[in-house]
C-alpha cells in the first residue's frame, strides 16, 4: 500500500514537473518584431517632398496620423463619447502650427484608380467627420508630379476657407483636378 501511494505520489511530482517547465519554456518565447520598411508609397513620398516645399513657415506635415488624435466625438442624445467609432481610421498628411500643434488643414490622397465602396464609405466617413469638427480637409489625387507653387497655393486656399460645420449636400469638402497641383505656372 505504501509504495502504491509513493508511485502515485512520484507520478503525480513528475507531471507537475514537467507542466512547471512546459510554463518555464512558454514564458521565454519573446514576440518577433521585424521592421515593415518604407511608411509611404512611391507617389506619396513624391507627394511629400513637394509639400514640404510648399508650407508656409509657420506650417509643419506630419503623415499617417489618426483620426481619433484629430477628432472627438459624442453621442447627441446622452453625450457618451463615440470615439471608438473613429479608431480604424487615419488621414494621409496633416498640416500643423508650428507654434501651437492645432491642426489647420487634413490632407487625403485619392488613388486614380476604380474606388471600391468600402474605400468610398471609408473616404465619406473620414470628410463628413471632419467637416463636423469645423477642420479644413482638402482631397487630392495623387499623381506623379506635383508643382511645389501650384500646390502652396491650394494648401493657402484650403486653410483660409472656412469650413461650414452644417451637414453639407456634396461629399468631399475640397477636390481639386490633377491640373491644379501639377502643372507648372
Amino acid at each position: 500500500m505504501l509504495t502504491n501511494n509513493l508511485t502515485l505520489v512520484s507520478v503525480i511530482a513528475g507531471i507537475l514537473f514537467i507542466l512547471a517547465m512546459i510554463a518555464i519554456a512558454a514564458s521565454f518565447k519573446k514576440p518577433v518584431y521585424r521592421r515593415k520598411g518604407q511608411l509611404l508609397l512611391l507617389n506619396e513620398q513624391k507627394f511629400l517632398a513637394a509639400l514640404m516645399l510648399a508650407l508656409p513657415p509657420d506650417t509643419i506635415a506630419t503623415f499617417k496620423i489618426r483620426l481619433l488624435d484629430i477628432v472627438t466625438v459624442h453621442d447627441g442624445r446622452n453625450g457618451r463619447s463615440l470615439d471608438g467609432d473613429l479608431a480604424d481610421y487615419s488621414v494621409d498628411f496633416v498640416l500643423v502650427d508650428r507654434n501651437t500643434s492645432d491642426v489647420k488643414l487634413c490632407i487625403e490622397m485619392d488613388m486614380d484608380s476604380k474606388t471600391s465602396s468600402e474605400r468610398l464609405a471609408r473616404n465619406t466617413f473620414i470628410s463628413r467627420a471632419l467637416r463636423r469638427a469645423g477642420i479644413p480637409h482638402l482631397r487630392l489625387p495623387l499623381v506623379r508630379y506635383y508643382d511645389p507653387a501650384r500646390l502652396r497655393q491650394v494648401l493657402v486656399e484650403a486653410m483660409n476657407t472656412p469650413v461650414v460645420q452644417e451637414k453639407p449636400k456634396e461629399k468631399v469638402a475640397y477636390a481639386y483636378p490633377k491640373t491644379a497641383i501639377t502643372a507648372k505656372a
